[in-house]
């Protein structure tokens, strides 16, 4: 017996009507976008429903991924690749012996696909849960990527247009301004109905002072003559950039207990870092500033398919999920010591 549409099932169901089925349709015809896609895109159906029909029509039950506690020992039986290429998340073992590995998949559910992670998991049987396309997606950034969550790319610098590029810009002191703790950044005073910041100290240049009478004037207090010149901080071994807040913590307390030298990075530290130093970074946040030119050693992690645009970027290695502490170690030690070596041969 034929299966129904999805579009009757649909409308058999109430979810649309038949002059919404057809605007879905045309869509769907012209650009082959999948029709469940479609109507959701156009809100004629929430992701859901589209769900619960299919799931009614597969026989098959739906989970929700998103309210799903994933385990990360399951990332060991079925491997990132076969994971994203056949977009199935595993969810628990069951059975005599783990023998049974349930998964979820997007609906609808395809057999090789099962039969495929049977193969390579060794399982005698795998039960599939249907579930939204978005869950699956972010399940597998969950799952298989926990060290990318939070990562986040860096702001591009938006040029200035050709009739505006007379103005006398300040750029060596913006990040500065930004990272003053506290979150104050310098007191502002009222020019024209307008606030203004007043400069932080008067090295700024002459053409970006404030230099109207009525602005308070910024006393710099006389530095202190040295006696005898402090030692200078060693330059870190590791330059750890773009991470999340708990990555790099987690990331600076792992490679500290393993003796590095390691610094949290800001884009100057990387576009400054000699070709001796390490940057530990997600692939997506040295992209922008790759292309300014970097001499550093880049070890990027990212996900499997990355891996051919990060060596195009230059790193050194590359690191997929999910990050295992003993290999992250071994590929930071070994591009340490390729730097060492560099630094030696060069003196």
């Amino acid at each position: 017996m034929r299966k129904k549409r999805l579009g009757d099932l649909l409308r058999e169901n109430g979810l649309l009507d038949e002059l919404q089925l057809r605007a879905a349709l045309g869509i769907h015809n012209k650009w082959g976008v999948p029709l469940g896609q479609v109507v959701v895109d156009m809100g004629f159906c929430t992701a859901h429903q589209v769900l619960d029909v299919l799931a009614s029509q597969a026989q098959l039950p739906t989970v929700d991924l998103d309210a799903e506690l994933l385990d990360p020992r399951l990332v060991d039986v079925l491997p990132v690749q076969v994971a994203e290429a056949h977009r199935i998340i595993p969810l628990r073992l069951e059975g005599p012996r783990d023998s049974v590995l349930v998964v979820a998949t997007a609906a609808p559910a395809h057999l090789p696909s099962l039969d495929e992670v049977a193969h390579v998991t060794g399982k005698a049987r795998v039960v599939a849960l249907l579930a939204t396309d978005a869950a699956i997606s972010q399940a597998l950034e969950r799952l298989y990527y926990p060290h990318l969550l939070g990562a986040r790319r860096p702001v591009e610098p938006i040029p200035l247009p050709e009739a505006d590029e007379h103005l006398p810009l300040v750029t060596d002191r913006a990040e500065y301004l930004m990272m003053v703790q506290g979150g104050v950044l310098a007191s502002t005073v009222e020019q024209g109905g307008l606030p203004v910041m007043t400069p932080l100290t008067e090295e700024l240049p002459a053409h970006a002072r404030l230099t109207e009478p009525e602005l308070p004037r910024v006393e710099v207090a006389p530095r202190p003559a040295q006696t005898s010149r402090p030692e200078e901080e060693p330059a870190p071994e590791v330059w750890v950039y773009g991470w999340g807040v708990k990555a790099t913590r987690g990331l600076l307390k792992l490679l500290e207990d393993e003796g590095l030298r390691t610094r949290v990075a800001r884009t100057e530290d990387v576009r400054n870092a000699t070709e001796c130093a390490v940057v530990l970074a997600p692939l997506q946040s040295v992209e922008s500033v790759k292309r300014r030119g970097l001499r550093a050693r880049l070890l990027l992690a990212g996900r499997v398919r990355d891996e051919e645009r990060a060596r195009t970027l230059g790193a050194r290695a590359f690191l997929s999920g999910p990050l295992r502490s003993d290999l992250l170690i071994d590929a930071v030690r070994e591009q340490v010591n390729a730097g060492r070596t560099a630094l030696r041969q060069v003196g």
